[in-house]
């Protein structure tokens, strides 16, 4: 990889603010509710990639992150939406890695097959502890048994 950071390659952080339930320990930008207009938020991703694809062209993206919140709440065709518009906006790694954060109570076979059709290549689980007490004091909707 270049030296040169301003034509080197890049990663890209798509941050989904939503989760669940809150973690008592949790400091980030997420949040509960019961509703989430899906496609509003894909538009918004997608004018967000294309204003950044304006300002930074020709940039290698090396790897993608959906964090958050809780990533895996996010329908499959919203985040195959956003990574292919960031292959259409930027060239990407031979070996683009695409990593979406999960928790172990967001786990569905079907949808992660989705989320691999749709790009993703690599799941970060949030366990977070192997321990039910220690899992119950953090907050965590799962036990260990799930995790």
């Amino acid at each position: 990889m270049s030296s040169d950071w301003e034509h080197g390659g890049f990663g890209i952080y798509v941050h989904w603010p939503f989760c669940e339930a809150k973690c008592p320990y949790c400091d980030f930008n997420s949040h509960v509710v019961r509703e989430i207009d899906q496609l509003r938020w894909l538009r918004a991703y997608l004018s967000e990639i294309e204003r950044y694809g304006r300002e930074l062209p020709g940039r290698v993206v090396s790897c993608v992150f959906f964090g958050g919140g809780t990533p895996s709440l996010m329908n499959p065709d919203i985040v195959a939406g956003v990574i292919d518009k960031i292959k259409a906006t930027w060239p990407v790694a031979n070996d683009l890695e695409v990593t979406l954060e999960a928790n172990p109570s967001s786990v569905e076979a079907g949808r992660f097959r989705a989320y691999q059709e749709g790009g993703v290549s690599r799941i970060s689980m949030g366990v977070q502890a192997l321990n039910d007490p220690d899992l119950r004091r953090l907050g965590r909707i799962h036990n260990v048994k799930e995790a």
